[in-house]
């Protein structure tokens, strides 16, 4: 059962427009958290590791109350697609196409790895209508080129005469993973100068920041405008693989942290909130980005790393799972 202060930090979230989504394997999301009335009020969405359109269906019911009282913003469900096929765009579109009619939920978000060919399979799903969470983000300019998939997905959806109110997009910036990279690579620094030392854990708020910048930049446009007017949801952003610290320092309107509840619970002990740490916090974080870079942690060389690393984990687990 989730303790009082676990309770009272998720409110405390929920008010700075934070969202908790449940990061979980199949035997956690049905029956489990989202079970508890009290919780399933709080927890707004779920990860599933595991690609079972059952739990998948379930657990998008048990959160169907929360989903149609937000109007769509909350009460998603992002089942993962396999990640074997992340450099076919259409296996990864053909398999989307295939959950999303399997599970029958509009709730329901494929998880497809931003990889080039992810890119363009993000777009032809949302141009068919099915909601997407575009899967290791390590980079701004890779959110970018995401943000971009989902405009133009919109506007094919638009041209094509589909509602736009009822598709979703998340992005999923996976910020411990990042953190214990770059922390990794500070300490394998030949001098770990006073510069280095203080610059661990620095890399994700900062990335965040910039993220968070760059889609208010592109949400401030004319054409945003005409697709918000026909009903187009705001993407959000999910901080994924976080750690308590990663709670309080990652605070923004339209975002949310996947969690599990034994790290929901540490953070609830272990931190307080402070307000909003990204609304015009992006000169900050390109400041820290500069200073990595002068310390030689080339943060273009990271997410390429990253992506190879995580996608071939990924990879690995499914065909164990399998």
């Amino acid at each position: 059962m989730m303790s009082q202060p676990a309770m009272a930090l998720l409110k405390q979230l929920a008010a700075e427009g934070v969202s908790l989504w449940l990061a979980a394997g199949n035997a956690d999301l049905m029956p489990g958290a989202l079970d508890r009335p009290a919780a399933a009020t709080l927890l707004h969405g779920a990860v599933a590791t595991d690609a079972d359109p059952d739990t998948a269906r379930r657990t998008c019911d048990t959160l169907w109350d929360t989903y149609l009282a937000s109007e769509g913003r909350h009460g998603r469900v992002s089942l993962p697609l396999d990640p074997r096929v992340a450099h076919d765009a259409q296996a990864m579109v053909v398999e989307a196409r295939s959950v999303h009619a399997e599970v029958g939920r509009p709730n329901l978000l494929v998880r497809i790895p931003a990889t080039q060919a992810g890119l363009i399979a993000m777009e032809e799903c949302v141009s068919l209508g099915i909601g997407v969470d575009a899967d290791l983000v390590f980079s701004v300019e890779r959110y970018d080129q995401v943000i971009g998939a989902y405009l133009n997905g919109l506007e094919q959806a638009l041209t094509a005469g589909r509602p736009l109110d009822g598709i979703t997009s998340v992005a999923s910036v996976p910020v411990g993973v990042l953190d214990a990279e770059v922390n990794a690579r500070l300490s394998a620094l030949p001098s770990r100068s006073g510069p280095a030392v203080r610059a661990q854990d620095t890399a994700a708020v900062a990335l965040a920041r910039q993220i968070y910048r760059l889609r208010e930049e592109r949400l401030n446009g004319e054409w945003w405008r005409v697709l918000r007017a026909a009903g187009a949801l705001p993407p959000g952003l999910l901080w994924t693989s976080v750690s308590p610290r990663h709670i309080s320092a990652l605070v923004g309107t339209n975002t949310a942290h996947a969690a599990s509840l034994e790290v929901l619970e540490s953070a609830a002990t272990q931190v307080e909130l402070h307000g909003d740490t990204l609304l015009n916090a992006h000169i900050e974080g390109h400041r820290a980005l500069d200073i990595l870079e002068t310390l030689g942690i080339r943060m273009a060389e990271v997410a390429d790393v990253l992506e190879t690393v995580e996608l071939n984990r990924l990879q690995h687990a499914w065909v164990l799972r399998s």
